[in-house]
């Protein structure tokens, strides 16, 4: 295959151009597709392979001309089929959840003109829940010069030379339901093992395999799979071979991350990274296994490279094969950008990559929610209260987002507004637990007991055996005067062991809210054996020395609590105020 991207002299009369394609129960699209291709075709060829929706009726008021056929269980078969019945000189191949960009139809109807060439390849723009993917493809070619090959994920078979183009299609099949995802899933995965085991060295399908099993969550057949891909040598794969190592490496680096190997998987980045340094795919992931290892520094440089390779591709789009899943995922950079920031305790530079994320993308909850809680962890309460409100205003809020707003107004000494804001979380989402428990703790902090029995009554019916609702009883039986119930429930938690260290936590919390402080300090202390670096409970372990009267004790617990986060405010105004203390004390 050669490719060409030079335009020689057109001729004044355009050639004719047929949309051919293959559907079964495409009603959801069918309309939207044949509304983007009318203008730029003069027949459409449509063959039903045994449709049961409104697909057939769909296609038929479009002006399309149908043919019936059976299903053999190959698209190439069936593609092939559909080149039968074209009458015009160029052939428009499309799927029914794909649309052509109508700003380009002048463009694609100038390159029919062209005699150098018999394929053109186009730019195919793929949905997806996180973002938009981009890759190249052979969609129009000249009749009777091509044919399709394979049973899945067919190739285009041309003569001659082909076009590279920019003209765009867009592809929504990707961003359905999850069930309608596992079900595609499941149809090409079968076609594709069936085509593997009588070719068990082809590269193409063995790439197109991987990939399957990724999106069915098979991590580890993409790991099998994947190692035997990149094992195979140059010879026995076909020209091809550079691009599907690329999305081979790709494929087998996130199932390593998902299997929690991030050792694997940076290893297997770091080689990815040799043979295609400038693959946007690969530069963003490596950035992502280096976040979630903590190493910040690493993890921006291959963000910020992420971005001037994008940066350079949209100015100058790069013909590749391959399919760039993260061509859109600015966005996701800038946020993941601020998260390394925020880690190094850069916090200006964390809130403008935030604001940046949000300005590319002001639709995802996630990116709000980020620097909303920058904003909390650094006592900016009414800057994180705005972002939240802005984003619930947009509608595009989560369960999060209300429980961060909660949490914030409860910060803000505003306990009725944080109240209202999780009992409407709840009547949207009435099995949110961390929601009921946030809402019990400030019915009894406003003594509202009544309401918060009746609450617990409604969440303990479906969890009996929840610590922290049981704890909340005792908090209860406090409030009512019944301290002795409170202790014997905390001797016989603690008098089997316990499953694990967060039996520690809560009652240990339980302690303090009864004012046992030094059985809440042993206690938090055993959780800590597990979680060091809770700078939560080092914090109330300190508020119980302080509260106790040993300051010095409480100063230590407040500056190891620093060490983890040198720009918590809430630290640092503890720290403020024992210190005076202690200057009192001595004066």
């Amino acid at each position: 295959m050669t490719i060409t991207n030079h335009l020689t002299a057109s001729n004044n009369v355009r050639p004719t151009l047929s949309a051919c394609m293959i559907v079964k129960n495409e009603e959801k699209f069918l309309f939207q597709c044949l509304e983007s291709i009318k203008n730029a075709v003069d027949e459409i060829i449509i063959v039903d392979t045994g449709s049961t929706d409104r697909t057939v009726e769909i296609a038929q008021s479009s002006g399309a001309k149908v043919y019936h056929h059976p299903w053999k269980n190959s698209f190439s078969e069936a593609r092939n089929h559909s080149l039968s019945y074209a009458s015009c000189d160029w052939v428009l191949q499309i799927d029914a959840d794909e649309a052509l960009e109508q700003a380009d139809i002048p463009l694609l109807h100038k390159l029919l003109t062209d005699d150098s060439y018999n394929a053109i390849f186009v730019a195919i723009y793929s949905e997806l829940p996180g973002g938009r993917s981009k890759h190249y493809y052979t969609r129009v070619f000249r009749r009777g010069k091509a044919h399709y090959a394979g049973i899945v994920h067919n190739q285009l078979i041309f003569e001659g030379k082909a076009f590279q183009s920019e003209i765009k299609f867009y592809h929504y099949g990707y961003n359905l339901s999850e069930q309608e995802m596992q079900n595609k899933y499941k149809r090409t995965g079968d076609l594709l093992r069936r085509q593997l085991a009588e070719n068990p060295n082809n590269i193409f399908v063995i790439t197109n395999l991987i990939r399957n099993y990724r999106n069915e969550y098979n991590f580890d057949k993409v790991i099998e799979l994947g190692e035997k891909g990149l094992s195979l040598s140059a010879s026995q794969t076909d020209f091809d071979s550079k691009n599907h190592r690329q999305r081979i490496y790709i494929d087998l680096v996130y199932a390593f991350v998902n299997t929690n190997q991030l050792d694997m998987a940076e290893e297997t980045c770091s080689d990815a990274i040799k043979e295609h340094p400038d693959s946007l795919d690969i530069l963003f992931v490596m950035g992502e296994i280096l976040l979630k290892k903590e190493a910040f520094n690493d993890a921006l440089h291959y963000f910020k490279k992420y971005l001037i390779i994008k940066d350079r591709e949209t100015r100058q789009p790069s013909f590749n094969l391959s399919i760039v899943d993260s061509y859109y995922y600015e966005h996701r950079a800038y946020d993941n950008i601020g998260v390394c920031y925020e880690g190094l305790g850069l916090i200006k530079e964390a809130e403008m990559a935030y604001k940046k994320a949000i300005e590319l993308n002001n639709k995802e909850p996630l990116y709000y929610s980020n620097l909303a809680q920058l904003y909390t962890a650094h006592n900016r309460l009414a800057e994180a209260e705005n972002i939240v409100t802005i984003a619930i205003k947009l509608g595009i809020t989560n369960d999060s987002l209300c429980l961060l707003r909660g949490k914030i107004q409860t910060i803000q000494k505003k306990p009725h507004e944080a109240i209202d804001t999780l009992k409407q979380l709840l009547q949207k989402n009435n099995k949110n637990m961390h929601a009921y428990i946030s809402l019990i703790n400030l019915l009894i902090q406003t003594n509202q007991l009544k309401e918060a029995e009746d609450a617990l009554k409604a969440i303990m019916s479906s969890n009996p055996d929840h610590l922290g609702l049981k704890c909340l009883i005792e908090r209860l039986k406090y409030k009512n005067g019944d301290k002795k119930s409170v202790i014997k429930f905390i001797h016989n938690m603690l008098e089997s062991p316990p499953p694990n260290s967060s039996v520690y936590y809560y009652l240990g919390n339980l302690c303090i809210e009864i004012e046992e402080y030094n059985m809440a300090i042993e206690l938090l202390e055993r959780h800590l054996k597990n979680s060091p670096d809770d700078i939560t409970v080092i914090s109330n372990i300190a508020i119980c020395y302080a509260r106790l009267g040993k300051l010095e004790s409480a100063l230590i617990g407040f500056h190891a609590a620093l060490k983890l986060d040198r720009t918590s405010s809430y630290v640092l105004q503890n720290i403020t105020a024992l210190n005076k203390r202690l200057e009192n004390r001595i004066s």
